[in-house]
């Protein structure tokens, strides 16, 4: 059993308690949390449901006391449990594929520019741009770029994050945040055409929009259920199901475990892509 790479709410909210003594209360249900789910050492549907049943335990008793406080919304504590949650639930996925792979939150490459100062820099040492986009969740690798003029002594080094998937997780999608999503599946599928890039949010917060039309491959509404809900008197949210992160988790390993691009596959299948 492996470990995430990174945890994120744990992180976010460790270091909130170093002022705020009140949540210390949420920090001992993180802490069950966290063991539970590393507990959870398979990856079959019955394990991935009983991650989630830890997960809804879990927001059950934390996210009621995280929303009383003041600017709870700017603290993105309530996020970042979904961004860890993709840490447990992908943690074992360089031994399901036998690769060795970066995971967690991550700034992607989307673009190289080249912009030299003046010829004699174009021609010996020409300045370039990397310009990388913040994701909430990365399954992808980092690559090393090396840049060098023939016959010019010396090499320029980069690194690179290049995803295969992308998850951006919010706890409710309205309209400008689905806007900006939009606009960044299409730099990312640009750079990299074979990068999932799926929206995973737990309300839903619009009615009038074409997402279909965009590059996000899907959006998934984790709670079936709008935000509008949470004004309602009494209101009771529903869990997080259990069969929307089993679809999430089953495509995910379906898309790392295929062949992205080979013209010679045409021959032997008939699909060029291979989908």
């Amino acid at each position: 059993m492996r470990e995430p790479q990174f945890y994120t709410h744990g992180s976010k909210l460790k270091n909130k308690l170093q002022e705020n003594p009140e949540l210390r209360p949420v920090y001992e249900e993180y802490v069950k949390w966290k063991e539970g789910s590393l507990s959870v050492t398979q990856r079959n549907q019955e394990a991935v449901l009983s991650l989630v049943q830890l997960l809804n335990e879990y927001k059950s008793s934390a996210e009621p006391q995280l929303d009383q406080r003041q600017n709870s919304a700017q603290e993105v504590l309530q996020p970042s449990i979904i961004e860890e949650f993709f840490e447990y639930l992908f943690c074992n996925i360089e031994d399901e594929l036998s690769e060795k792979l970066l995971r967690g939150p991550s700034s992607a490459f989307i673009d190289l520019v080249f912009n030299p100062r003046n010829l004699h820099s174009l021609a010996t040492s020409p300045e370039y741009t990397l310009r990388r986009k913040d994701h909430d969740f990365v399954i992808g690798s980092t690559v090393t770029l090396t840049f060098s003029i023939e016959g010019v002594a010396g090499v320029t080094q980069d690194s690179v994050v290049v995803p295969a998937v992308a998850i951006e997780c919010k706890r409710y999608l309205e309209r400008n945040m689905l806007d900006e999503c939009s606009g960044t599946a299409e730099k990312v599928k640009k750079a990299t055409p074979y990068c999932l890039y799926f929206i995973v949010a737990e309300y839903l917060k619009m009615d009038d929009c074409r997402p279909e039309l965009s590059k996000i491959d899907e959006i998934y509404i984790l709670r079936r259920q709008r935000n509008s809900d949470r004004l309602a008197k009494n209101f009771i949210p529903n869990p997080i199901y259990g069969d929307l992160v089993w679809d999430v988790y089953s495509r995910v390993l379906a898309h790392l475990g295929r062949i992205w691009w080979d013209p010679n596959s045409a021959l032997e299948t008939g699909k060029l892509f291979n989908i």
